[in-house]
């Protein structure tokens, strides 16, 4: 999975907070990694690999995940400049019933994509092992590939809108 690291690094960095953890947490721990030359050296490369916005985008998702919690308001960084803003997690997720095992959400990920196939991007494929994590966490598939596309596909749609129209335009 392309975001392993930034799970991990986050993971690490989490477990060296003091707890109860507050709203702020996802700040704390960005906080924490630019001063640790450790952490920041790993941030660093993370960044290098996947880019700055990916990174610092699931490592508050995987922060969020690891807690349970879920954010929708922002608030400016303070404790960080590796991040400009981030969600405070102040509300309880809804837990899942249940989280499917490996095979089953390849199965369960695989059916999407062939139920949906017209209607995805070719570039959908290089994120599988991503969404397989996600429905193993817990997400259906439509929240794992809505997820997958609001991360690493943000243009996707407007360059699909974009072409539509261009299709529409040269029929007429």
């Amino acid at each position: 999975m392309k975001t392993e690291g930034v799970k991990s690094l986050v993971q690490e960095v989490l477990a060296s907070l003091p707890t109860p953890y507050t709203e702020h947490v996802i700040d704390e721990v960005f906080g924490a990694i630019q001063t640790s030359p450790a952490w920041n050296r790993r941030y660093d490369s993370l960044c290098d690999d996947l880019g700055k916005a990916t990174v610092n985008a699931w490592g508050g998702y995987w922060i969020a995940n690891a807690l349970g919690k879920l954010g929708e308001r922002q608030a400016p960084a303070k404790r960080s400049t590796l991040i400009g803003s981030y969600s405070l997690l102040d509300t309880d997720a809804v837990p899942s019933k249940r989280k499917p095992k490996e095979p089953e959400a390849r199965k369960l990920v695989f059916d999407y994509f062939l139920a949906r196939k017209a209607d995805m991007p070719d570039e959908i494929r290089n994120y599988r092992e991503e969404l397989v994590l996600l429905v193993m966490d817990g997400k259906t598939t439509d929240e794992a590939f809505s997820t997958v596309f609001e991360f690493h596909m943000q243009d996707y749609e407007s360059k699909k809108t974009r072409l539509e129209s261009r299709v529409v335009i040269k029929r007429m």
